[in-house]
């Protein structure tokens, strides 16, 4: 038998010492990861890194609701359940569904985005749910934020890997629902070059105090780019060791914003760059959004691409992109459609409009688009308080884990034949979703797509087509 420890999340407010130990077993998996399981008086308890058919020991903490489990002992393992690659699983906050076979999270993630949207749109008919597998399972992130906390001001003392080296120094993840650091010198869903610089960090922090986010991601080569928004004071062997690296090329840059100071201070070129989904560098604005896996987002703007293009009449067509960030989705949005999209060439694009409200973003999308000779016209601007031009045919949107709501009701009232929503979250999406149907809109695609393994999050499009006037009249 298995002994865990928690996974986070639901920290006690009572003695846990006098509460008894009780056995659940895990019906089914919950948005968020949790396992849930029902006690013998009815009683529903998340209980996080379980999979469902496990039976386990755990103690429960009723004092917050829904109660939470901690889980003591797996007495029996359920069919979806493997062990986990990862020595920091049961204490990082990062890969909660670790423990879960490939076949598992797909299965699951398909249960939770369905279960959500049908919450909200009972009476609608929803095709089937299509899932795209990750392209691997491990060493696809491109892009990760750390924490690192320096008590002291640390210092160097004897060798190895990560917080090992470093006194005083720790980084690494946030433990799950708190704000607590879990220092890792590994992480194995890092690509390789990312997974190295925890090794560097510790060292880059040598004689700092104070704590911050640290966020790494792959820059101009390949070669990694670090952002550090600090809280505290830096050694002035941190500024050293950031300009030598650069200057060295070992980094392609990076940017420090050290709080009450207005402007960051930038070495080298501190923006991310990936392959985009048609093979050229996507350049993506420091310490912005940018999807985990460089694999996982060429896969979804592929998908969107072709969800466009779908049924296209034979007229050209004006595209908008809502919530566009730095071009993720418009360089292949841009180009129009493809040959094969193209009824004998008639279908086309009339014009492309691309809406983003960060400045940064919105200046490398437009380096984006002119990189490949593309046009497009690019406006910095709230796309969840953007009118619908009335001449708009198809409407792209992938807003932040909030949802769109704002955006949606501007949907619902306009005449958009198409619209084709990209989302993270379920749960806000579904909503969303239940006023572009009630608007008339049908749902004719479902599709989800793993850009984040080993994890309970998972990356969903929609398509929706407006019903013909008639259809509409008839229903």
């Amino acid at each position: 038998m298995k002994k865990l420890s928690e996974r986070g999340g639901g920290g006690s407010r009572r003695d846990r010492a006098s509460v008894r130990p009780v056995t659940l077993s895990i019906q089914e998996l919950a948005a968020g990861g949790s396992g849930i399981a029902r006690t013998e008086q009815g009683e529903v308890v998340f209980v996080p890194g379980t999979a469902s058919g496990d039976v386990v020991e755990a103690d429960v903490d009723r004092s917050v609701r829904p109660a939470r489990g901690k889980v003591l002992r797996v007495l029996t393992p359920g069919p979806g359940r493997v062990e986990p690659l990862c020595a920091f699983v049961t204490s990082c906050g990062g890969c909660d569904w670790m423990h879960l076979s490939a076949a598992t999270q797909q299965e699951a993630h398909a249960v939770l985005v369905q279960r959500a949207i049908r919450r909200t749109t009972s009476d609608v008919a929803l095709p089937p749910l299509r899932v795209h597998p990750a392209p691997q399972p491990f060493g696809y992130r491109t892009r990760a934020r750390l924490l690192a906390k320096a008590s002291r001001g640390g210092s160097r003392r004897g060798s190895g890997r990560g917080v090992h080296g470093t006194s005083g120094i720790g980084v690494g993840y946030r433990a799950s629902g708190t704000h607590a650091l879990v220092p890792v010198d590994r992480c194995l869903v890092l690509t390789p070059s990312l997974d190295a610089l925890l090794s560097e960090l510790p060292d880059l922090l040598v004689g700092a105090t104070g704590e911050g986010d640290v966020l790494i991601a792959a820059g101009a080569g390949g070669r990694p780019v670090v952002e550090l928004a600090w809280r505290g004071e830096l050694a002035p062997s941190t500024w050293q060791q950031l300009d030598q690296r650069v200057a060295q090329g070992t980094w392609a840059g990076a940017r420090v914003a050290l709080e009450g100071v207005n402007r960051p201070a930038s070495f080298g070129d501190p923006r991310p760059v990936i392959q985009g989904a048609d093979g050229a560098p996507l350049l993506l604005s420091a310490g912005g959004f940018g999807q985990p896996s460089e694999e996982g987002a060429s896969v979804l703007a592929r998908r969107v691409h072709e969800l466009v293009w779908l049924d296209a009449p034979s007229r050209p067509l004006h595209l908008l992109e809502l919530f566009a960030g730095s071009g993720t989705l418009s360089v292949l949005l841009a180009r129009g459609p493809n040959a094969a999209d193209a009824a004998d060439g008639e279908a086309s694009l009339a014009s492309f409009v691309a809406i983003e409200q960060g400045a940064e973003a919105a200046a490398c999308l437009r380096e984006n688009l002119a990189a490949r000779g593309l046009s497009g016209k690019v406006v910095v601007a709230d796309a969840d308080a953007t009118p619908i031009p009335p001449r708009v045919d198809v409407v792209v949107l992938d807003p932040p884990r909030g949802g769109a709501s704002g955006a949606a009701a501007a949907l619902a009232a306009s005449s958009a034949r198409v619209v084709v929503y990209v989302s993270c979250n379920p749960a806000t999406l579904a909503r969303d979703l239940a006023l572009l149907t009630a608007s008339g809109l049908m749902i004719t695609h479902l599709e989800a797509v793993e850009l984040f393994p080993q994890t309970s999050h998972v990356e969903v499009i929609v398509r929706l087509a407006r019903r013909p006037a008639r259809a509409a009249a008839l229903s």
